[in-house]
């Protein structure tokens, strides 16, 4: 696969969405007749965003008389992936169809981080609607009844007081624990919106039981996604399972595949090599893929497939964590109002 070197200027990348888009409009833009030129050109009289731009200056480097691949990675915002299945798809003369393959490529990527996110958002904002609750709890419901308490203390006993102070402690305590769960919650969401926060934490997630089995699936679905890009550009085989690995991000599925590329160099096929790591029904998929000639896009629909499994894995891990908090609210609350109400009651039947 041909390697794009950037311009030495550090700049931002483009998101995953706006490389969707770009990807999208230049390939339906490329298959009405529209030259690369006119294409770029008119993206950039479209607007002032990153893209538009980045459009700009490829038409730039176009006239020069730079192919687009080229051109695009001397802008210093596209990845190395896209330049590199961009280079290789010019040299073949697939463009048009692996600027399709990158837009669902970009697109699908998109649609897991965004799931990933709301996954942690949601709990965070159910820990912060607890620390609501407990607040009001401690800080302003339980002073008034140590005020009612305190001008009462004739008809108290010790022991009474001990629940008003055991409610208090209580109350800091869940509001202190909800605080620290949901401030480590949008951390996390934080540190999972970049490149090196996702990089520096898939080592440990990979390892948890609680997280193993979506992280697994999703690195299949991207293995197997990149792929049918690469494919589809026209990468030969080898090179494609190297990039792929490369790009999935899953040390353990490296392991598994280390030795691959070489063994289809050999003349193995995709399904003999990815056999040991898919499910059954999926390896059948891919054989039955690849002895008919669509191998592309038998490896496109198990992407699918598997980034479904790995969204609806963590979708089962967040419902699982629903009720365990609400459980802990429940808990909390019930104890701190338990235990000032338990004055109350003595109060009451001493009258």
């Amino acid at each position: 696969m041909q390697t794009i070197t950037p311009m030495r200027e550090k700049k931002t990348k483009l998101s995953a969405m706006q490389l969707c888009d770009f990807c999208a409009q230049t390939a339906a833009m490329l298959h009405s007749g529209c030259s690369l030129e006119d294409i770029c050109a008119a993206f950039a009289q479209d607007g002032a965003d990153e893209t538009a731009r980045a459009a700009g200056e490829i038409a730039g480097y176009l006239d020069e008389g730079r192919t687009f691949a080229e051109s695009a990675g001397l802008t210093g915002v596209f990845p190395d992936y896209a330049l590199g299945v961009l280079g290789t798809a010019e040299l073949s003369g697939r463009l048009d169809e692996s600027l399709e393959r990158l837009s669902g490529y970009y697109r699908r990527q998109e649609e897991m981080q965004q799931k990933m996110r709301s996954s942690l958002t949601y709990p965070a904002a159910l820990l912060g609607m607890m620390c609501v609750v407990l607040g009001v709890l401690v800080f302003w419901v339980l002073p008034m009844f140590r005020g009612v308490y305190d001008s009462l203390t004739g008809s108290l006993n010790a022991s009474a007081y001990s629940y008003v102070s055991a409610a208090g402690v209580i109350g800091i305590v869940g509001l202190v624990v909800s605080a620290l769960l949901a401030l480590s919650l949008l951390v996390l969401t934080c540190i999972l919106g970049t490149e090196c926060g996702r990089e520096a934490l898939r080592g440990p997630l990979e390892k948890l039981p609680l997280t193993r089995e979506a992280l697994y699936k999703l690195a299949l679905s991207r293995l197997t996604d990149t792929l049918s890009t690469l494919l589809a550009s026209g990468t030969d085989p080898q090179e494609a399972m190297e990039t792929a690995l490369t790009q999935c991000g899953h040390d353990g599925l490296r392991e598994k595949l280390a030795g691959s590329g070489e063994r289809l160099a050999m003349g193995e096929g995709f399904a003999g090599v990815l056999g040991g790591v898919l499910p059954a029904l999926y390896a059948r998929m891919l054989r039955v893929g690849e002895a008919s000639g669509s191998l592309t896009d038998a490896l496109e629909q198990l992407s699918e497939r598997l980034g479904k499994e790995a969204g609806d894995s963590i979708t089962k891990l967040i419902d699982s964590v629903e009720p365990a908090l609400m459980g802990f609210l429940t808990v909390t609350v019930g104890l701190t109002l338990l235990s000032v109400m338990l004055p109350l009651l003595g109060i009451l039947g001493a009258v």
